[in-house]
C-alpha cells in the first residue's frame, strides 16, 4: 500500500483556463491520483489567475481529494544580472506566491543559471533576491534541483540558499540523476540525499518530481517516458516506500497522463512491473 503521507499525481499542462484546471482535477480523481501540479511555466506575469479563481480551484480540488501545487515560471532567474531581468524574476515570484497562497499550495521553481558569474556570486545574488521579497511563509517555496550543469543547483548550493532564506528544496530525481551522470544506483543514494537535506535545514516535507530522462556530459537533455530511459524508477519508488517523510511526488514524464503516473502508483504499492530498460549511457553518448 502507498503510505498515506505521500501524495502522488501528474503535472498538468500550461493553461490559464479555469475549465481546464477543473478538468485536470476531475481526471486526477477519476484515475486515483491524489496530487496535481498546475503549470504556470510560460505565461506572462499579467496572465496569472486571480486569487478568487485559485481559491475556487482549491475548494474543488479538496472535494476531489487532490492536493494542488504550483510550478512557477521558467523565466525566474534568481541570479539575474540585468536590472530588467531582476525585476522580472521578482514579479514572477510574487505572482507565483500569490496564487500558491490563495490555493493553499506549495510553489516550486527553478533557481536559474550561473551565466558568467562565479558560483559564489550567483548564490549570493540568489539569496539577496529571495530575501528582498516579502514572504509570509518561506517554507511553502521549493527550489527545484536542476538537470543542467550550467544551472544553480548542486545540493550543497541549494542547501546554502535554503539555510539563508528559509525556503525548502524540491527534489527532481530525474534532474539529480542527469546532473550527476547516473549516480542513483541503490536505495541508499536516495536515503542519503533525503537525510542530508533533513539534517542540514530541518526539512521534513518533500516536494518531489520524477520522470524518465536522457542526459549528456552537459546534464539533462530531455524528459522521456520511464520505459525509454535508464532512470531507475524502481529504486526511487522502493526507497520512498521505506522512508517516513510527508511529501508529494509529481510525475513529469511526457506520458504522465498516458500510463506513467499509474505506473508510479503500481510501483509504490509494491506491484512487480517489468520495464524494458534503455541501454546505459556510454562514453560515445557523451561525445556526441
Amino acid at each position: 500500500m502507498i503510505r498515506t503521507n505521500l501524495r502522488v499525481g501528474p503535472a498538468g499542462y500550461p493553461t490559464i483556463k479555469i475549465a481546464d484546471f477543473m478538468e485536470l482535477i476531475d481526471s486526477c480523481q477519476a484515475q486515483g491520483f491524489s496530487a496535481l501540479e498546475l503549470e504556470f511555466v510560460r505565461i506572462t506575469a499579467t496572465e496569472y489567475p486571480s486569487s478568487d479563481t485559485m481559491k475556487q480551484l482549491a475548494g474543488h480540488a479538496k472535494k476531489r481529494g487532490v492536493g494542488l501545487s504550483i510550478h512557477g515560471s521558467f523565466y525566474i532567474n534568481l541570479a539575474a544580472i540585468e536590472e530588467k531581468k531582476i525585476t522580472l524574476a521578482k514579479e514572477f515570484l510574487k505572482q507565483g506566491i500569490r496564487v500558491a497562497e490563495a490555493a493553499s499550495a506549495n510553489l516550486i521553481f527553478h533557481p536559474g543559471y550561473f551565466q558568467n558569474l562565479s558560483h559564489e556570486d550567483a548564490i549570493a545574488k540568489a539569496i539577496k533576491l529571495l530575501n528582498s521579497i516579502e514572504i509570509s511563509n518561506p517554507s511553502m517555496l521549493f527550489l527545484e534541483t536542476p538537470g543542467k550543469l550550467n544551472a544553480i543547483g548542486d545540493v550543497s548550493e541549494m542547501l546554502e540558499i535554503a539555510a539563508q532564506t528559509g525556503v525548502q528544496i524540491g527534489i527532481d530525481f530525474a534532474h539529480f540523476f542527469a546532473r550527476s551522470h547516473g549516480k542513483i544506483r541503490e536505495k541508499a543514494d536516495i536515503f542519503n540525499l533525503l537525510s542530508m537535506i533533513e539534517k542540514t535545514i530541518s526539512q521534513n516535507y518533500f516536494h518531489m518530481h520524477i520522470s524518465g530522462i536522457e542526459y549528456t556530459k552537459k546534464g539533462e537533455k530531455r524528459h522521456v517516458p520511464f520505459y525509454n530511459s535508464e532512470f531507475p524508477v524502481e529504486i526511487v519508488t522502493q526507497a520512498l516506500q521505506e522512508v517516513d517523510y510527508r511529501g508529494t511526488l509529481i510525475c513529469e514524464s511526457p506520458k504522465r497522463w498516458e500510463g506513467d503516473t499509474e505506473l508510479l502508483l503500481q510501483l509504490l504499492q509494491g506491484d512487480r512491473v517489468q520495464l524494458a530498460r534503455k541501454k546505459r549511457i556510454t562514453l560515445h553518448d557523451f561525445l556526441k
